[in-house]
């Protein structure tokens, strides 16, 4: 569903940003006139799909939960893909990133494969460099103030969602966190991408431990 989401919107606003100016004027008014129409479907399809999400897939303990607490939950592999999906979309928005759609399966694949790590940090690091790696996360357009590269903004991103995630918090402060979080990525950004493509858990683990301690 999400999928379908992400593609109603790209082709909403291709037809948007082209018909107008690309096409003569009847073929222009057709075209935008099916533009409302899918405007319509895609409202529709977002609201299904966030009320779908929040009544059925998503715990409302999850928002407050840190790695540690998800790791020792009786579902690790579930609650870690709402909270690492919840926290992605903000990061990912926090970063400029637009048309963007993340695979929460993705996120529950990769812990089930992962989680038996003993240390939350070297568990975080191995999910950075599987995510990263993975192909699940898609973004269409980067604003141009973004403060990362767009050749890096998706391992910061998530590196940035993984901290998040270490750092305990509640509901109260969560935006809070993630904000400050992101904006800590962003600024060790070259570090993450080296340290990304060494593939070197053990020092993306360490700057994660680092790092926490200043969120």
């Amino acid at each position: 569903m999400r999928s379908l989401r992400y593609t109603l919107k790209k082709g909403r606003d291709t037809v948007k940003e082209t018909a107008p100016r690309r096409l003569p004027a009847p073929a222009s008014g057709i075209a935008l006139s099916a533009l409302s129409e899918l405007e319509v479907l895609a409202r529709n399809v977002d609201h299904f799909v966030c009320d779908f999400a929040h009544s059925v897939l998503s715990d409302p303990a999850t928002n407050s939960e840190n790695m540690r607490e998800i790791v020792s939950s009786a579902r690790p592999d579930h609650k870690f893909s709402v909270a690492y999906y919840q926290t992605m979309k903000l990061v990912l928005s926090r970063l400029g990133a637009k048309r963007v759609l993340v695979s929460q399966t993705a996120g529950r694949r990769a812990f089930a494969r992962l989680g038996h790590s003993q240390d939350v940090f070297e568990l975080a690091a191995q999910l950075t460099l599987q995510l990263a790696d993975d192909g699940s996360i898609t973004i269409d357009q980067l604003d141009d103030q973004s403060p990362v590269a767009h050749s890096r903004v998706i391992v910061v991103a998530i590196f940035a969602a993984m901290l998040s995630l270490l750092t305990e918090t509640d509901d109260a402060d969560r935006d809070a966190i993630i904000s400050a979080a992101t904006d800590l990525a962003a600024a060790v950004q070259v570090t993450i991408q080296d340290l990304y493509q060494k593939k070197d858990i053990s020092a993306l683990a360490s700057l994660l431990k680092r790092c926490a301690s200043h969120v």
